[in-house]
């Protein structure tokens, strides 16, 4: 079948019902098995078999002045073909998107949805209702529009999460049970550090408040992988399944695919534990050399001292020394993989620069002999950075601080 570029003719497609609905599976890896199917409508051109997809049709309904009704036939649609397919009730979950122009209809009482689960002996409790929060203004509606739903059974999930006009505090209040995170962010969170950070900050939030995390749109192994090792409990998208009519058998090949994903997966973690390892092994080892130079040198050649010591370890960034006080007794050296200024926010602290309130000086004035931190991006020159500090005696039993930021690659622990 292939997509129609013509145009989209709402009511032809309303009257004699020529809506079809495909299914795609939602999967879990920790469970090795299919946890449920979404509901996806298309619009099937008269005379053809040509498929109009669900973007086209939902846009063309809403020019038209028939997006409820088209709603409405495709919810019907959805339930009718997901009984006809025979499974177990008790096994899966189905979720079905609610269009936020049906909001004024369900929100007066109607039970049309309630009904449809019925009528295919689904329990609401197996029905996740599917909500582009962002496309309803009012938080107020939002709220009564939830809780009409959570009132029947029905499952909650905010779809399209991390684009857009997603609003976090509306998850905080709202809980729902699943937030589904956007496929274009799924996707850059593959190569872009940023993108990770924003996906693992959503699965943060979502799981502080008590929701799981569907991955949307993962079209190859590696995202799949990349997406649970940010947190996400769920996958869906096309590398499992595309969407596919209930007459398909929509899990063939699924389960050789989630247990490579999962042997991948463990094979990663396993291996980044080891290369977290061998990195502070080596950071370890600079750290000594480093420290047994600069405990013999006067405060006065730190600057020529590790401007000398730093040249053979290009991983690292820069280095600098503080006193027990937390200012910057050196200024800060980089290597060649260095830079200097990147603007106004992002300048390297020079000779006399309070650092007493980073992190890692809290750690080390409290006792920590060293510390590590997480990754973040650099003030002194807007790279994705770690610091590993270390307390040492200087010649005179002086406390020095001897810090190294460490050029992190995208989204790579330190």
């Amino acid at each position: 079948m292939q997509n129609t570029e013509k145009g989209v003719d709402i009511k032809g497609i309303l009257q004699p019902k020529r809506v079809i609905t495909h299914f795609q599976p939602i999967v879990s890896i920790k469970k090795n098995s299919v946890i449920g199917f979404e509901a996806l409508s298309r619009g099937l051109v008269e005379g053809g078999d040509a498929l109009i997809p669900p973007r086209r049709l939902f846009e063309a309904a809403e020019k038209q002045g028939l997006a409820m009704e088209l709603d409405s036939v495709c919810r019907a649609k959805a339930f009718e073909s997901y009984g006809a397919m025979g499974n177990d009730p008790d096994r899966f979950i189905l979720t079905v998107n609610l269009d936020p122009s049906t909001l004024r209809e369900e929100s007066s009482g109607s039970k049309h949805l309630l009904a449809l689960a019925e009528s295919v002996n689904l329990q609401p409790e197996k029905v996740l209702i599917e909500i582009i929060e962002s496309r309803i203004g009012d938080i107020t509606e939002l709220e009564k529009l939830v809780s009409l739903y959570r009132g029947y059974g029905f499952l909650i999930a905010f779809d399209d999460m991390g684009t857009g006009l997603s609003n976090l505090d509306r998850v905080a209040v709202i809980k729902p049970d699943i937030v589904k995170i956007d496929t274009s962010l799924v996707q850059d969170s593959e190569k872009m550090y940023h993108s990770r950070e924003i996906v693992k900050s959503l699965v943060s939030l979502a799981h502080r408040i008590g929701s799981l995390v569907i991955a949307e749109g993962v079209e190859t192994g590696e995202q799949a992988v990349n997406a649970l090792e940010l947190g996400v409990d769920m996958l869906q998208g096309h590398y499992f399944a595309g969407p596919a009519p209930a007459g398909e058998d929509l899990t063939k090949g699924i389960a050789e695919r989630m247990e490579s994903v999962a042997a991948n997966f463990k094979q990663r973690t396993v291996q980044r534990i080891n290369d977290k390892k061998f990195r502070h092994r080596s950071y370890n080892r600079i750290i000594n050399n480093l420290i047994s130079e600069l405990s013999r040198i006067p405060e006065e050649e730190y600057d020529t001292a590790l401007r000398s010591l730093i040249k053979p370890h290009s991983e690292l960034e820069c280095v600098y020394i503080l006193d027990e006080d937390g200012i910057q007794l050196s200024d800060t050296i980089f290597s060649v993989n260095g830079g200097g200024s990147k603007g106004f926010f992002f300048q390297p602290g020079s000779k006399g620069t309070d650092q007493s309130s980073k992190d890692y000086f809290f750690l080390l004035s409290a006792g920590l002999p060293k510390y590590t931190t997480a990754p973040y991006i650099s003030l002194a020159s807007r790279n994705v950075c770690i610091t590993v500090s270390v307390a040492y005696r200087d010649a005179d039993f002086r406390k020095r601080i001897l810090c190294m930021d460490i050029i992190q690659d995208n989204g790579i622990s330190g």
